[in-house]
């Protein structure tokens, strides 16, 4: 198994971090943008940490709040402008993973001139990005290690991944303090989404050695708390300092990619709204079952590290999966929804077996079909 990895985000963990690191900001220059969304930045501190880091180092500010769930092009974009118009020299991030996927848009806006604001999707920039730093709020997107931007087209209202170098994070400071107060149904979704890139990573014909020994290492942790959330519990500040943490190694594991949960799941949160990790979880859920028929070494050890069988696995994932029973796809939705699921979409390809787009159209027509 091949040890290739190229993970250039310098990564800072640990309780009030931010303080205790705040010279490394100076170095990126003397004035920078603040990209959030409307509240969890301030609710949980981390936005107050960042000011007052920023105020001690003499580092100019302005700050772009106008991030939402699901973010669409035509906000990154705005946010690029600003940071452009503000003179930024650096962009901070602060928030969940859809403010840090938007940000690292921002960041290539900032910098470049599109004749088209879809042109970012073809990855031909001319100018580096600004430096980007970023701090997670939430625990299970991983977007803090990863190179993935996922936003919304404005053209389409679809999900589309920018999936480039350009995306990485120069620094990331990871304070698992700042999770402490999230509201259940965003923990039991990120949750959801880091166990998703620990088993979609785990499942791959693309993973590597690198993105094994990061799965091994956090597939049973996350499971535990999956379990925790499913028994209507709630998690103590160790569970989730735990979580954070995992939900950064499940990140690495990403360097492999996702598989076609991610890809279905994205149009039950376009059409539906269904948040993205239980959207993922979904499919997930026919994943492990695929896997068992035609990768049955993998899956019985994927069993093993996470501590239970297939049975239980299954149960706590729909139990935190909990989506409207009427959600429902007329047979033209479906059409359209597919036309962009051909056979050779990495998403299908890297799936042991032949799953193909076909697969993937009577999968959703099965669940979700009028």
């Amino acid at each position: 198994m091949d040890f290739n990895t190229y993970m250039p985000v310098r990564v800072i963990t640990g309780k009030n971090c931010i303080p205790e690191n705040s010279a490394l900001l100076a170095a990126f220059g003397a004035s920078c943008l603040i990209i959030t969304g409307r509240h969890s930045a301030k609710s949980c501190g981390a936005l107050a940490d960042v000011t007052a880091a920023l105020e001690k180092e003499s580092i100019r500010y302005s700050i772009f709040d106008e991030i939402a769930p699901n973010p669409l092009l035509s906000t990154c974009y705005k946010a690029g402008k600003a940071a452009k118009e503000a003179g930024a020299d650096f962009i901070i991030a602060i928030g969940g993973g859809s403010v840090l996927d938007a940000a690292k848009a921002a960041a290539i806006y900032a910098t470049n001139d599109f004749f088209d604001m879809e042109d970012i999707y073809q990855k031909s920039f001319s100018e580096k990005p600004l430096p980007l730093v970023v701090i997670g709020t939430t625990a299970g997107t991983g977007s803090e290690v990863s190179k993935v931007a996922v936003i919304t087209n404005d053209a389409t209202m679809q999900k589309q991944s920018l999936n480039c170098d350009e995306c990485y994070a120069a620094l990331a400071l990871g304070d698992p303090q700042y999770t402490y107060n999230t509201p259940r149904d965003i923990t039991v979704s990120t949750a959801l989404d880091a166990f998703a890139h620990a088993l979609e990573g785990w499942f791959s014909k693309k993973r590597n050695t690198v993105a094994e020994v990061f799965a091994i290492h956090c597939m049973r942790p996350i499971f535990e708390i999956l379990r925790h959330l499913a028994a209507g519990e709630e998690l103590t500040p160790a569970q989730r300092d735990q979580m954070y943490y995992c939900s950064l190694y499940a990140g690495m594991v990403l360097s492999v990619g996702t598989l076609y949960p991610h890809l279905l799941g994205y149009t039950l949160t376009d059409r539906c709204g269904v948040p993205h990790g239980q959207a993922c979880a979904v499919f997930d859920m026919h994943l492990i079952e695929w896997n068992e028929k035609y990768a049955p070494e993998l899956a019985q050890t994927f069993f093993k590290l996470v501590g239970a069988d297939a049975g239980e696995v299954l149960t706590v994932m729909d139990k935190l999966i909990n989506i409207d029973e009427n959600i429902s796809f007329s047979k033209e939705e479906i059409e359209t929804y597919s036309r962009s699921w051909t056979d050779n979409n990495p998403k299908f390809t890297l799936v042991h077996g032949n799953f193909t787009g076909k697969d993937a159209v009577a999968l959703f027509a099965k669940l979700f079909s009028e």
